[in-house]
């Protein structure tokens, strides 16, 4: 795993590229080893994800208990997270040639996981926003809805830097990646069991 000063130098540099500074790839190790090292992320977004899914677990208590006990809930929405993070990355790597971004697919993953880490901690406060306003779910709903409309764009800015393509190019691929990993969500889900009504109400 990098130390605590290489973890801070990458996720600075995917912070600089959120911002569109071109500047924060210089900060990111492409190296074999970087490359490896940048799943670490999924190490540091732990506590936020955990987070997350204890309250996703006590939501699916409250609306279906017949679904399972707290801790068979919450590994299962881990799987479904961790499932959507890295098995798109599994599927790049197969069609990055035939996309054109065969020599930016290293890049691209390095800072796509250390900024998919910054993100997990970006959501934090829209997490805490449904465990402190119970009794406001439409205010924790879409406070939460404009965070993640925040986030999306600093992560569209990032794909845009670490690929070096065209605004036009960036879009499509970035909403088919999006695209891609909410059906996959929302599949494996369903697949576990662990697809929560729609409308949600909580308290």
């Amino acid at each position: 795993m990098p130390d605590f000063d290489e973890i801070q130098r990458y996720l600075w540099g995917a912070w600089r590229m959120m911002n569109g500074h071109a500047d924060g790839l210089d900060l990111l190790d492409f190296s074999e080893d970087g490359f490896w090292q940048s799943f670490h992320a999924i190490t540091i977004s732990l506590p936020p994800l955990v987070l997350g899914w204890i309250i996703f677990a006590n939501d699916m208590i409250a609306l279906r208990p017949e679904t399972g006990n707290r801790f068979s809930i919450m590994g299962r929405v881990a799987f479904v997270d961790l499932a959507a993070w890295v098995l798109p990355l599994v599927v790049l790597a197969f069609s990055a040639r035939q996309l054109g971004i065969a020599k930016r697919f290293s890049p691209y993953v390095v800072a796509s996981n250390w900024g998919t880490a910054i993100a997990a901690w970006l959501m934090v406060p829209a997490t805490l926003a449904r465990v402190l306003l119970p009794n406001w779910p439409g205010l924790a709903t879409g406070f939460g809805l404009l965070l993640y409309g925040a986030i999306m764009f600093l992560t569209y800015r990032l794909t845009h830097v670490a690929l070096k393509k065209s605004h036009t190019y960036t879009a499509a691929f970035f909403v088919a990646l999006v695209a891609g990993s909410l059906f996959l969500m929302v599949l494996l889900q369903g697949v576990l069991g662990i697809a929560l009504p729609d409308p949600v109400v909580i308290g």
